[in-house]
């Protein structure tokens, strides 16, 4: 056990693999294990400690293997990567534009979230300085994610990896949301699933080493499309035929964590915005 929350906890296997077990009322991760336990009960309440060792699978561990045993007898799987459908790019647009509204109007606003404006309204104005810092290279990141510039890419990527506080920094929720838009959206648009894996590639080759462990975990399961609970259910939504509520399943996304939602739709909506710059339709903000 590597790290621990009030609600969660991190474990490596065997020094590898980054997974999360958490109680049943904390959204489900695609790296992630979600214990039976009483909403109301914390993991740290019953006993979970740093450094400890937990076995995971059926049968008792041998003597001294662990203090902790969580058994897969019952458990049951879920699928962390959305369904996508062909969307055309007059009706992605007008998705992609309710989604932003969603984020301008509910997001945190210790976030990243003026990234979404700041080339519409410049970038000298009163900018908190977490804002200001990752301007520079989230700029470079979709345009060089346009242009199929992997270097580039990998460079802005690394200059985002890691920025910020908490868990999972800012940097590496946006670096996340943006690998996703170019694994799913890119395939909604039917774009070369080559040349989108070469820009994935060079996202996660950027955030290898400033991200943070879990940062890391979640950029190699956005480069397969795979995603948290709530940001699956947005996506999914999204790329559908026919689309329920685009901003309600946006503000579920938005809601992770206390600043993770919002930076992760940040970087989800530059990737769209960059690959719908790509074709004749413009854009209505």
């Amino acid at each position: 056990m590597i790290g621990t929350q009030r609600r969660a906890c991190h474990l490596a296997v065997d020094g590898g693999p980054l997974l999360i077990l958490a109680g049943p009322d904390v959204g489900l991760a695609p790296n992630g294990l979600s214990v039976d336990l009483a909403s109301y009960v914390q993991l740290g309440d019953v006993g979970f400690r740093l450094g400890e060792r937990v076995w995971l699978g059926s049968g008792v561990p041998p003597p001294d293997a662990a203090e902790w045993l969580v058994t897969l007898d019952s458990a049951s799987t879920w699928e962390p990567r959305p369904s996508v459908h062909l969307v055309g790019p007059g009706d992605l647009i007008a998705r992609v534009r309710g989604a932003r509204a969603a984020a301008v109007a509910h997001g945190t606003g210790e976030s990243l979230l003026p990234l979404l404006w700041m080339s519409e309204s410049g970038a000298d104005g009163p900018w908190p300085p977490l804002v200001r810092t990752a301007e520079g290279p989230a700029r470079v990141l979709s345009k060089a994610a346009f242009r199929r510039d992997q270097k580039s890419v990998t460079e802005a990527a690394r200059g985002l990896a890691g920025l910020g506080p908490g868990l999972t920094p800012s940097g590496d929720d946006l670096l996340a949301g943006f690998v996703a838009a170019w694994a799913l959206v890119g395939e909604a648009m039917g774009l070369d699933r080559a040349a989108c894996a070469r820009v994935t590639a060079a996202v996660v080759a950027g955030g290898e080493r400033g991200a943070s462990p879990l940062g890391r975990a979640w950029l190699e399961h956005a480069r397969r499309g795979e995603l948290l609970e709530p940001m699956t259910r947005f996506v999914a939504v999204l790329l559908s035929e026919e689309p329920d509520d685009v901003g309600m399943a946006a503000r579920g996304a938005l809601a992770v964590g206390a600043s993770s939602g919002t930076d992760w739709m940040v970087g989800f909506l530059l990737a769209a915005s960059a690959m719908l710059d790509a074709t004749p339709w413009k854009r209505p903000w």
